[in-house]
């Protein structure tokens, strides 16, 4: 073993620990039926409470699924290591917390957690259940006062779980539960302090680098940089310097009452997380603010990572009740009697969920195209999706190599566990994974079910484009090629805001798709145009290293992020190419 961890396989953390904490905690946790990566409550779902739910990415722990416990979370999504969760499994923590009054599903502000939680929502509508959401923006340095929609959740989640999940267990409705935890979370701000990176065990190095007597202000918990670099500071220093981000923001004002959460990042000693809250309690306490609740520990950690977090909640009656209330988790225990439960009026007004058929599509009749010119035989070209799986299965290393320079350096990784997914539902599938449209189909539910992050449903939706165009046709000609290109591409544009030029896999496909129509308008064969795709899927693909990524997690390193290829805009470029060479074998010569 190259990396001193305690470990067995670097790709099977996520699962090994999972395998632990169930062992560890099985008094007040327990895996979901339907998902070993959902844990919910021992006693979720309770008919006629909100459920609560959240999600996110391992390596973070005890967040997301340490706040799993009575008085708290009742379900939550596990995700790859600093990935989102995929939809399927925030769908599954869903289900497992419906109890049939709504469930509020509460979670940060990641491109990855948005659409995967966007998607899930809509599945659970289909089988009945109300998904409401929150999402958590405390992070301060992530973007300027007056952009706050743009700024990520960090530890200031824990605040918006504990206020929303204690409102859940005094009986109060859908609407109830979601005002009180949009109001924690717009009364609270964060900033962190790195000071030294982590080490993502399934890659093996660290994506940044904090020199020595240096810290990086404002960091995010996959090693985001924040404000800028500063020499190392005292622990006096520090706390008025994240004051002094924090205080204004809001602003928090002589007079208020609040609640402070200090987070070391996992390796940050409690002696030193303890010395900086008494500098922070102290310096509060000179500009008139009392500190009514506080919470000190490794709360919300970013694996190995030497640093810490502060949070600072403006407290009012209602908000300052609902922390102190009763609580028991691995993550946070507050200690109390917990007051009789009636959940009788959610519970009288629950309906009955309706069946639904998560994932089919209603059965339709498709008229057959007319074929011009050369054509694919679809029931006979499933091995296509094959070369796809190869492929990203090849380069898998070469990716996650990308994205280790302006990101979290597991794009390879999980695109290929991803990959490697569907091949295994191809070979269950058996003789009916010969046709193309249902080799797609299950690229796409792979994708969407084994991939966290925005990859999973940004690939899926786009598969799911040529399954749906192609589907119930026997031919595919050049000109439902383009169709189905055309189709995928809009499924991916609609999931998101990238446009040309944001340093995304945008960059690659808007200028392949417009190759393909151009060369087929100019006369070009099935084939040609085919290349034509490929050639400009590439140099969209170059384009990206000398753009400034102005989207996505890569935006916060500004001018840092050139001179670098988009890790997404590059693994679309190695589709693209694969998917132009499998399928110009398949044309007659």
């Amino acid at each position: 073993m190259s990396m001193n961890r305690v470990i067995n396989q670097p790709e099977l953390v996520v699962e090994d620990m999972l395998v632990g904490w169930l062992a560890a905690h099985a008094d007040t946790v327990r895996a979901s039926a339907d998902n070993p990566r959902v844990v919910q409550r021992v006693q979720a779902p309770e008919r006629g409470k909100v459920g609560i739910v959240t999600g996110g990415g391992s390596g973070h722990e005890p967040a997301f699924l340490g706040y799993v416990g009575d008085g708290l979370v009742d379900a939550v999504a596990v995700g790859e290591i600093f990935s989102s969760p995929t939809a399927k499994s925030f769908m599954d923590a869903m289900r497992a917390a419906d109890g049939g009054a709504g469930v509020a599903c509460l979670y940060g502000n990641y491109a990855g957690d948005n659409m995967n939680v966007k998607m899930a929502a809509g599945m659970a509508a289909r089988e009945g259940i109300t998904v409401r959401t929150v999402v958590a923006n405390d992070d301060v340095a992530s973007a300027a006062k007056g952009d706050e929609a743009r700024r990520r959740g960090v530890a200031g989640e824990i605040l918006m779980w504990k206020v929303g999940s204690a409102k859940a267990d005094t009986g109060a409705g859908l609407d109830e539960v979601i005002t009180a935890a949009q109001k924690a979370i717009d009364r609270t701000r964060s900033v962190g302090i790195g000071l030294s990176a982590c080490v993502i065990p399934a890659v093996g190095h660290a994506n940044f680098k904090i020199e020595h007597g240096t810290m990086e202000v404002g960091i995010g918990h996959h090693g985001e940089p924040g404000i800028d670099v500063r020499a190392t500071v005292s622990a006096a220093e520090m706390a008025e310097m994240m004051l002094d981000i924090v205080v204004p923001d809001l602003p928090f004002v002589a007079g208020n009452r609040v609640a402070v959460l200090i987070s070391g990042l996992g390796a940050t000693p409690l002696m030193e997380q303890y010395i900086l809250y008494g500098e922070v309690e102290k310096r509060l306490r000179a500009r008139g603010i009392t500190v009514a609740v506080n919470f000190v520990g490794n709360l919300f950690s970013s694996l190995e990572m030497m640093g810490v977090t502060l949070t600072v909640m403006q407290l009012d009656d209602e908000l300052e009740g609902l922390l102190k209330a009763p609580c028991r988790s691995v993550g946070l225990t507050v200690t109390g009697e917990r007051t009789a439960r009636d959940f009788s009026a959610n519970a009288a007004a629950a309906g009955e969920r309706t069946a639904a058929a998560q994932g089919e599509r209603a059965a339709r009749t498709v008229a057959a195209r007319t074929i011009s010119g050369p054509a694919v035989d679809l029931a006979t070209s499933g091995d296509v999706v094959r070369a796809l799986i190869a492929t990203v299965v090849e380069h898998r290393q070469f990716l996650s190599e990308i994205d280790g320079l302006i990101g979290d350096g597991d794009h390879g990784i999980n695109m290929a566990k991803g990959f490697n997914g569907c091949g295994m539902r191809l070979d269950a599938l058996g003789a009916q994974a010969a046709a193309l449209p249902a080799a797609f189909e299950q690229l796409a539910k792979a994708l969407m079910d084994d991939i966290g992050g925005s990859m999973g449903p940004l690939y899926g939706r786009f598969f799911l484009g040529f399954v749906d165009t192609l589907d119930g046709q026997p031919q595919m000609d050049a000109a439902l090629f383009g169709d189905a290109l055309a189709a995928a591409v809009a499924n991916v544009q609609g999931m998101g805001n990238a446009q040309v030029g944001d340093k995304t896999l945008i960059d690659t496909l808007v200028p392949a798709l417009a190759a393909y129509r151009e060369a087929l308008a100019g006369g070009s064969t099935f084939a040609a145009a085919l290349q034509a795709m490929s050639a400009a899927a590439e140099a969209g693909k170059d384009s990206t290293k000398n753009l400034q990524a102005r989207i996505g997690r890569s935006a916060r390193l500004g001018a840092r992020s050139i001179g670098v290829l988009d890790a997404g805009a590059t693994s679309c470029w190695l589709i693209l190419r694969a998917m132009a060479q499998a399928l110009g074998t398949k044309l007659p010569a």
